[in-house]
């Protein structure tokens, strides 16, 4: 196995993919976990879908074509296994297969986003980001792919985060409006992270 620094972002990863390879589907067969998952998901979806409405989204990628993104390197040391099992969980990739295996050696079992379980889809393949296996660029976040983040579920701030550039171009009122449904997308995460983290306790996992 090849062995990573602890508390490196590829340490984190490994581990998450670690957990859901073993206790995903333990975890999952936890209703209120099911549920906030599901909670979670539409309060995403309703950050995202204002931020598209209001303009953020076509500023954020304007700046990122001009200036390059706001996504620099050290922004992935903020995460821990947890919030990126919780993507596992949601049906994300972290990075591509080849560099779990290749990296860290724990290999996917099986998937614990079944639909079986989440009959919703929420972790359909439509839903995934993959890396496809291109060389990471260092001076950007471990977690940002070619298409963006790679992450479902982000931390506070890259969620909250407003650059004066959106500042210039978006009403007050209506990033104001942002900010109350992205508080609704981070309360739901904090506590499913507190539910999940109790859960773990009672098991010998790697790191926790």
């Amino acid at each position: 196995m090849v062995k990573h620094n602890k508390g490196s972002i590829k340490h984190k990863v490994a581990l998450a993919y670690h957990l859901q390879a073993n206790l995903g589907h333990v975890l999952l067969q936890d209703k209120e976990i099911r549920e906030q998952l599901l909670h979670l998901d539409e309060n995403i979806e309703s950050t995202w879908k204002e931020m598209v409405s209001i303009g953020v989204v076509r500023e954020c990628s304007d700046c990122a074509l001009e200036d390059g993104s706001c996504c620099g390197a050290g922004m992935e040391n903020s995460y821990d296994e947890v919030l990126l099992l919780i993507n596992l969980l949601l049906g994300r990739a972290l990075c591509s297969q080849a560099s779990v295996e290749e990296s860290s050696r724990y290999v996917i079992t099986r998937s614990i986003s079944d639909k079986a379980i989440l009959e919703d889809g929420i972790a359909s393949p439509s839903a995934r980001n993959h890396k496809k296996g291109e060389a990471h660029d260092s001076t950007s976040c471990y977690l940002l792919g070619e298409n963006g983040c790679l992450l479902r579920a982000r931390e506070v701030i890259c969620v909250n985060y407003l650059c004066g550039r959106i500042y210039r171009s978006i009403e007050k009122e209506k990033l104001i409006h942002l900010q109350r449904i992205a508080g609704n997308e981070l309360n739901s995460l904090f506590m499913l992270e507190e539910y999940i983290k109790k859960r773990l306790r009672g098991y010998p996992t790697p790191g926790l």
